[in-house]
C-alpha cells in the first residue's frame, strides 16, 4: 500500500512537471495618455460647422464638405492643453481656442486664429 502511494505521488509529480507551460502573457499596448484629437460641432441655420483640433498642439482644421482645411496661425503656438468653443447667433458663427495651461486665447477671424491680447497690468 505504501509502495502504491509512493508510485502515485511520483506519477503526479511527473505529470505536473510534464504539463505544458502556459505561453507568456502578451503585454497589451499602453492606453493613450489623454486625447489626441477632439471635434466641436455647431448648427448654423440649416447647416453645421465643425472644427477638429489637436489637444496638445492646438493645431486645428475646419470641415469643408468631405475634407478638412487647416486653420492658419498668426504666429507660433506653444504646446499646451487646448480646447475650442464654437458659438452662433443662428446665422453667423465664431470659434475660440484657449490653452488651459497658460490661459492664452485665440479668436478665429477671417478663417485664421488671431491671438487675443492679454490685459496690461497697471503698476500699483
Amino acid at each position: 500500500m505504501r509502495r502504491t502511494l509512493v508510485v502515485l505521488a511520483v506519477a503526479a509529480a511527473c505529470a505536473a512537471g510534464a504539463a505544458p507551460a502556459q505561453p507568456p502573457a502578451v503585454p497589451k499596448p499602453a492606453a493613450p495618455k489623454g486625447k489626441e484629437y477632439e471635434l466641436r460641432l455647431i448648427r448654423v441655420g440649416n447647416s453645421f460647422q465643425a472644427v477638429r483640433f489637436k489637444v496638445r498642439s492646438g493645431e486645428a482644421w475646419t470641415m469643408n464638405g468631405d475634407r478638412y482645411t487647416k486653420i492658419p496661425e498668426a504666429g507660433p503656438v506653444p504646446a499646451g492643453d487646448y480646447d475650442v468653443t464654437l458659438v452662433t447667433d443662428g446665422t453667423n458663427w465664431m470659434a475660440f481656442r484657449i490653452d488651459r495651461v497658460s490661459g492664452a486665447t485665440w479668436q478665429m477671424r477671417g478663417n485664421k486664429w488671431v491671438p487675443v491680447k492679454e490685459p496690461t497690468e497697471k503698476p500699483e
